[in-house]
């Protein structure tokens, strides 16, 4: 991540309401009154997720939509903090799921039913220490084709200024010119005068560089009646500018000035400031073409990206900004730079890490219009849940596209076109500067029904994104679809034939992208194993992803790191049968590959073993116990899966890759022996007391030697202690009944995950873990420095 945090504003005062709430789960009377007595209800901090404590029930009413876990009614309630002054007041929410009702003093302040929209609520007037309560209701499930989570599992901030200000996100910033010498940065502020009299408002403007240092001003002054709101149009410029991109992510902050004169006031002076507002953005060209694909400042890019839920495994729907980054650095180290955030807006934090670290992203605004349960306030709340993405996120430089849409169950009917077409045109009022698209399914009647719903779309999108459709390309092309296409969703192996778009064609998907110029690129579904969307009970949800629950990237993946990445790179894996895996749609599975060398069935036998190697090297020679078993070349298997029989032996495999002669990359699989030990390896040397960062401990089961045991499924059991606190434990099996939030978990093929949490104080934390009942078998102990925010 580059450039300087940029400037901070000094005249509006906000504040995250994270701690000092108090929880009840259920229906209760009087909940929002000020005197209500909430001392039975238990302490937490804000984002909480309530869903993901459990239990999973096979009869709770979300099914396997919701991962088997409960909903109901949940209440919130905690003061405002004892030095509230401003005169201006809102409290925005990121994210309640969902139909949430905010009370302040017993007085309802307003109803939001989407669950995934941001939104403000004006509370100007409120006071110091008044009672904030909110009702969540999660009854009517399910009411999402996956995982939701409950509760207020997004952040809450408490936003104070002046009277005359900034409107909640107000500003909009755009860079409709740029070469390397010149950039014009046009900034577009909303002010209003929320005061009882008019004022004369001076808006300054000043743009910083990546570096922080100001690059460019402007000033312009406007009379503002009392309750009035103004637009102030201006324009900048920025020379030499550094570009945003994936390679280098510089971002570049806008600080809006609000000076106030009283009514009578001269343009001798700009007046108080009375408030300020910055805004992050980035200076970038995207310009799509349906015979060029996507041009980033000028030059061809490849979306190599990966579907995206918002929820994250063990810790629900309620994930710290460290949980995200985590995902985003093991998709980079994949060679990915796009997500597509299905099938909602994401929390904001995500955005904020893809400016950063460089991922180009389709933020999409909803599932289903009509289905799932949000047909019942679709028609009233369409319009102000896309306005509330779109304001919020347009001017994130790694957002290229906006998607109103995915899959709707009436898909190519006229009311569907009729939506798509209002939802389309509501997107480019709102934002001109990028395309509008929706999640275009292969359904219809037979080949050429899908084919004519397909075009339908087409004619009313900037962008047609088309969901297991690769093997229609050129079908589209032949009946004259001339807009971009992009595969938003896309399988991980198999691919679509004729009519079937899921057939099991093992040819990849991404070389539908590969070999053609007017595709703008892939996302696969999906990035990450997620909760809800399950096969079958026991299953909790989606097991094929490229990654898995914890983390991990499964030996799978490895193809994708070979096509997408340019850092030389080799990966065995071998096929497993035996491998336990949760229930799957098998149309998006892969063949069951593991990334281990223990087959002890083979031993005697001297039986053979598929194995898979997978490199973006010339050649790859692979060796068992240093035994030279053979050499194989890249350009020999296109399909990036060289194939090899090796006749079992325990010890070492060791695959060697190069190129022009010279070894790029090895990589090995050892036999392991006994469970000796269980090894704990924590992903960061330190953490920060902020009561939100993570470290993520492996615990694994290892031999004597220190490799990982597959089989091994033994009870682990982890503490923790000190500055911290135990946030989840997983283990990456979607079937597994054991708690997310229980100190317990079985390993699963060896491995198990325990997420710690930070407190509030510096410190160390340490962590434990201990395998009960089993003579011989060792724990292990780390710990982990909590030090005090910078």
């Amino acid at each position: 991540m580059t450039g300087h945090p940029g400037p901070t504003e000094q005249y509006r005062r906000i504040r995250r309401l994270e701690t000092g709430w108090r929880f009840h789960q259920g229906e209760i009377d009087g909940a929002a009154a000020p005197d209500f007595d909430d001392a039975e209800w238990r302490s937490v901090d804000v984002p909480h997720d309530w869903s993901i404590e459990g239990p999973f029930d096979p009869d709770n009413p979300a099914g396997a939509a919701g991962a088997f876990l409960p909903g109901g009614v949940g209440w919130y309630r905690r003061s405002l903090p004892s030095d509230v002054e401003g005169e201006t007041v809102y409290l925005r929410f990121d994210g309640i799921y969902r139909d949430s009702d905010v009370y302040l003093n017993g007085e309802h302040v307003g109803n939001r039913p989407n669950g995934y929209t941001s939104f403000n609520h004006d509370v100007s007037g409120v006071e110091s220490s008044e009672t904030l309560a909110v009702r969540v209701d999660n009854t009517d499930l399910p009411n999402c084709r996956w995982y939701s989570g409950s509760g207020i599992y997004r952040h809450v901030h408490l936003i104070e200024t002046a009277p005359l200000h900034v409107v909640p996100w107000g500003t909009d910033v755009r860079t409709p010119a740029v070469t390397d010498r010149r950039a014009r940065v046009d900034v577009h502020t909303t002010v209003a005068n929320d005061a009882e009299e008019g004022a004369v408002c001076t808006l300054s403007t000043t743009v910083y560089d990546p570096a922080g240092e100001v690059v460019a001003e402007a000033a312009t002054e406007q009379r503002l009646a009392a309750g009035q709101q103004h637009t102030f149009e201006q324009e900048l410029a920025v020379a030499d500018p550094a570009l945003w991109s994936p390679e280098t992510p510089e971002r570049y902050h806008v600080r809006s000035v609000v000076h106030r004169q009283d009514p009578d006031g001269t343009a001798e002076t700009a007046g108080e400031a009375v408030d300020d507002y910055v805004t992050p953005f980035g200076i970038r060209t995207v310009t799509f073409s349906a015979d060029e694909g996507l041009l980033l400042n000028g030059e061809p890019m490849t979306l190599k990206g990966v579907n995206l839920h918002h929820s994250a495994g063990a810790l629900g729907a309620a994930v710290p900004e460290r949980a995200l980054e985590r995902r985003l650095e093991t998709l980079a180290e994949m060679g990915a730079n796009a997500i597509r955030t299905a099938h909602n807006p994401p929390q904001p934090e995500l955005l904020d890490l893809c400016d950063r670290m460089g991922f180009l992203v389709i933020d999409e605004a909803f599932d289903k219009w009509r289905h799932e349960k949000t047909g019942k306030f679709f028609d009233d709340w369409w319009r102000e849940d896309l306005e509330a993405m779109i304001r919020r996120d347009r001017n994130h430089p790694s957002v290229i596209a906006w998607s109103v849409g995915n899959e709707s169950y009436d898909h190519g009917d006229p009311g569907m076109l009729d939506d798509l077409e209002m939802l389309v045109e509501a997107a480019n009022d709102l934002d001109p500067t990028r395309p509008a698209t929706y999640g275009s399914p292969a359904w219809g009647d037979g080949r050429e029904g899908i084919l004519e719903n397909a075009e339908a779309v087409a004619e009313r999108v900037d962008l047609f994104s088309g969901n297991y459709m690769e093997h229609h390309y050129d079908d589209l092309r032949e009946r004259g679809v001339d807009v971009p296409i992009v595969g938003s969703e896309c399988r991980p192996f198999f691919r679509g034939s004729g009519d079937d778009p899921l057939a099991f064609v093992p040819e990849n998907p991404w070389f539908d992208v590969a070999e053609r110029d007017d595709v703008v690129g892939q996302f696969i579904w999906s990035g990450f194993d997620y909760l809800g969307e399950a096969r079958e009970w026991p299953s909790k949800g989606w097991p094929t992803g490229l990654i898995d629950t914890c983390g991990v990237p499964k030996p799978p993946a490895a193809f994708h790191r070979s096509v997408w990445s340019d850092e030389p790179m080799v990966e065995i894996a071998a096929f497993d049968p035996a491998r336990e895996r949760a229930p799957a749609r098998p149309a998006w599975s892969w063949p069951a590959l593991a990334g281990h060398w223990t087959f002890p069935d083979r031993e005697d036998s001297r039986g053979f073993v598929h194995v898979v190697t997978f490199t973006n090297a010339e050649t790859v020679t692979l060796y068992q116990n240093d035994e030279r078993l053979g050499v194989q070349h890249l350009a020999d298997n296109p399909d990036h899966m060289i194939e090899w029989y090796v006749p079992y032996e325990s010890g070492t495999l060791r695959a060697v890759a190069e190129t022009d002669g010279e070894v790029v990359a090895t990589h090995e699989l050892q036999t392991a022996g006994e469970p000796a030990q269980v090894e704990l390896d924590p992903d960061r040397e330190a953490i920060t007391a902020d009561g939100q960062d993570l470290v993520y401990v492996d615990a694994r089961i290892v031999d004597d030697g220190g490799v990982v045991v597959p089989r091994a499924d033994h009870e682990i059991e982890c503490s923790v202690s000190g500055a911290g606190d135990l946030a989840g434990v997983d283990n990456g099996d979607l079937a597994s009944n054991e708690s997310y939030t229980d100190s317990r978990r079985s390993a699963y093929h060896g491995t198990a995950l325990a997420i710690v949490q930070a407190g509030r104080e510096s410190g160390e934390v340490r962590i434990t873990a201990d395998v009960e009942g089993l003579e011989g078998l060792e724990g292990d102990e780390v710990t982990i420095p909590v030090q005090a925010p910078e």
